[in-house]
């Protein structure tokens, strides 16, 4: 009887054991941001997602808000969108947007495959500054 209680408590161990092997498996294909503003350093992530329009952004200091959203599927849309939107007045306005589309290639022995991009704030004159890389 023993054997038996031992196998029913170590089958109920799988599902936790199997979460927990495939835990580092769902941030194998992600996306970091470093962002740089006011002296300050900020990192964003981004994962994979089928609902891009579901992410939020991310305040960074007074003026900005960030978000980056990683759509890997279906191969046919598959893009990183990052937006940076100014918060002065309150709401979220778009200042500045890019785009990129796989292979997500690195430039350059730094700033990953975006490249070093600056965003003007005008009204405030603030500026943040953004890279981002792929996570293996």
């Amino acid at each position: 009887m023993r054997a038996s209680g031992n196998a029913v408590a170590n089958s109920a161990g799988y599902p936790l054991l199997l979460a927990l092997l495939c835990a580092p498996c769902a941030h194998a294909d992600s996306v970091r941001c470093h962002i740089i503003y006011g002296g300050e350093n900020f990192v964003v992530d981004a994962e994979p997602t089928t609902q891009p329009y579901r992410v939020t952004g991310r305040r960074i200091g007074r003026y900005f808000e960030f978000k980056a959203s990683y759509v890997a599927t279906p191969e046919r849309a598959a893009a990183i969108n990052l937006y940076t939107y100014s918060v002065v007045t309150g709401e979220p306005v778009l200042i500045h947007q890019s785009k990129h589309r796989p292979p997500f290639l690195a430039e350059g022995p730094r700033h990953g495959f975006t490249g070093l991009h600056a965003v003007y704030e005008p009204s405030k004159h603030s500026e943040l500054q953004y890279w981002c890389e792929r996570m293996p």
